[in-house]
């Protein structure tokens, strides 16, 4: 259960520091993407150095620690600095879809470690058959603001 209310306050500190940092979507989606193959690639490799330097929180076992490390480190770090939204509901929209692509991005690594019954583990099924189309929507939306960022030429001014 400590899984699933982890899990929550990733999503919600997510949203929040999402908002305040007023962050484009396009490069925090492209980060998780980042840190997602970070953890496909590294994390069970991070995960034999936790064990092999005895680090045990005894809350977490050592694969949600560094599945959850390799994950979030590159959003962290783009949520420090890069380009900013300057309208209320642009920041809004923003926020919402890092926390979903989070969400996404999250419930296959998290949910080795999570035991659910009932209604529960059926919602939890319906996402984990699902999430795949729901990051593809998201870094899809992502690749889109990214290229929003540029542009057109600037016209040479007469002199």
């Amino acid at each position: 259960m400590s899984v699933i209310i982890l899990f929550g306050a990733i999503l919600v500190t997510v949203f929040a520091v999402a908002f305040v940092s007023s962050r484009r979507f396009g490069p925090l989606a492209l980060s998780l993407a980042t840190g997602f193959l970070l953890s496909e690639w590294w994390g069970s490799w991070l995960t034999g150095v936790l064990d092999g330097l005895k680090l045990e929180t005894g809350l977490l076992p050592n694969g949600v620690i560094s599945g959850l490390v390799l994950t979030l480190v590159p959003l962290i770090m783009l949520l420090l600095s890069g380009p900013r939204y300057q309208k209320k509901h642009e920041r809004i929209v923003s926020a919402v879809g890092i926390a979903f692509l989070t969400a996404a991005l999250l419930v296959v690594p998290l949910g080795k470690y999570i035991s659910l019954d009932g209604q529960a583990l059926e919602l939890y099924k319906i996402f984990a058959n699902n999430w795949r189309y729901v990051a593809t929507f998201g870094l899809v939306c992502g690749l889109i603001d990214i290229f929003s960022l540029h542009t057109g030429g600037h016209k040479l001014a007469k002199h």
